[in-house]
């Protein structure tokens, strides 16, 4: 937030005084610098003006850089806690869906219990007819 300026100016300064100071940059300075002065040298363009363009925008190129690349970095971690709460909402669904499964089974178990209890009584309740139909002779 300090590095595109929401929590204010002095903020954002101290943003880009510490990427000016991380190894990135000075790294980053350090070998860009070498690099263009080594192919000026054996170009034998050192003192011409090519080169000394070059020095003049690469830091502010290198810090645009380093810039782009401390945002790419947020995205990652940022998109990583997105496909964090992804995950948990997958596995609420799947779990909600095993506990719907279960309790879908526990009721069928249930019902069927229930059924042949109650055929039981039916057939109890013939047997006791045909015992009474037959003793009064029918």
């Amino acid at each position: 937030m300090g590095l595109i300026g929401l929590n204010g100016t002095a903020s954002q300064s101290d943003a880009i005084s510490g990427l000016l100071t991380s190894p990135e940059y000075t790294t980053g300075v350090r070998q860009g610098e070498e690099a263009i002065l080594q192919n000026a040298s054996a170009t034998g363009g050192l003192r011409g003006g090519n080169t000394n363009n070059s020095l003049a925008n690469f830091r502010a190129d290198l810090l645009s850089s380093v810039i782009s690349n401390q945002f790419q970095r947020l995205g990652q971690v940022s998109s990583l806690g997105q496909n964090a709460a992804a995950g948990v909402g997958n596995a609420g669904i799947q779990t909600g869906q095993i506990i719907g499964q279960q309790l879908t089974q526990q009721g069928a178990a249930i019902a069927g219990g229930q059924i042949a209890q109650g055929n039981l009584v039916a057939n109890n309740f013939n047997t006791g007819l045909k015992i009474a139909g037959t003793v009064a002779g029918f």
